[in-house]
């Protein structure tokens, strides 16, 4: 909290400053840097915590471990694909909204799955989650560079690229904080996932609101 007061405080006093703090007025930038971080929070917190669960609790090796978490990955070799598609058709939104949905239904269901559920029942969710990241990724990253002027193009993908590397390092250390700190593994990794969930509905939540519906030409600095 302290380096984001500083942060601010610089950039505002600096003469050239790397983010000039007027861009973030831009709903769509701002927004879409926030769902970027949120949906990373979300999928890199399960990744994590899967992974611990397949290994420390169900006894994988590394390599297996790997294999069984395949399912997640292998959704995103295809979905950013398909969404670029579907986006001359739809406009954005809708399949940041749906991705986002798709998200949290998925670590909705590995929360409902019970203590000790069978792997194949985790397979589904795990695809969710995976895909539905993936989905919204194309989507969120569109908006955030449509919504900058051409010549700071360069400074909304670094914003956008570390809001969601911050995202992933605060999922995955409150992934660990919930397992070592609930009553049991299970319970850990189970509250773990619904607060995954929650976040996936926050960044739906927040889509609606900050992604325009059709794609708009670049802004300096105020709302699309």
């Amino acid at each position: 909290m302290l380096a984001g007061a500083g942060f601010v405080l610089r950039e505002r006093l600096a003469r050239t400053p790397v983010l000039p703090l007027r861009l973030l007025r831009s709903r769509p930038m701002s927004g879409g840097a926030a769902i970027g971080l949120l949906f990373n929070f979300a999928f890199y917190g399960m990744i994590f915590t899967a992974s611990l669960s397949f290994q420390h609790h169900r006894g994988l090796t590394a390599l297996r471990t790997g294999l069984a978490l395949f399912p997640a990955v292998a959704m995103t070799m295809f979905a950013s694909v398909l969404s670029g598609r579907l986006a001359r058709r739809t406009g954005h939104r809708p399949l940041v909204v749906t991705g986002m949905l798709l998200g949290a239904a998925g670590l909705a269901g590995w929360a409902a799955a019970g203590p000790n559920p069978p792997y194949l029942l985790l397979v589904t969710p795990m695809m969710a989650a995976g895909f539905g990241t993936s989905f919204a990724l194309t989507g969120t990253t569109a908006t955030v560079m449509t919504a900058a002027p051409d010549t700071y193009s360069g400074t909304a993908s670094a914003l956008f690229n570390t809001t969601r590397q911050v995202g992933s390092a605060a999922g995955v250390a409150l992934g660990g904080s919930l397992l070592a700190a609930a009553g049991g593994f299970t319970t850990g990794l189970r509250i773990s996932m619904a607060t995954g969930a929650a976040v996936y509905l926050t960044a739906a939540g927040l889509a609606l609101f900050c992604i325009p519906r059709r794609a708009s030409g670049r802004v300096a600095g105020g709302e699309t």
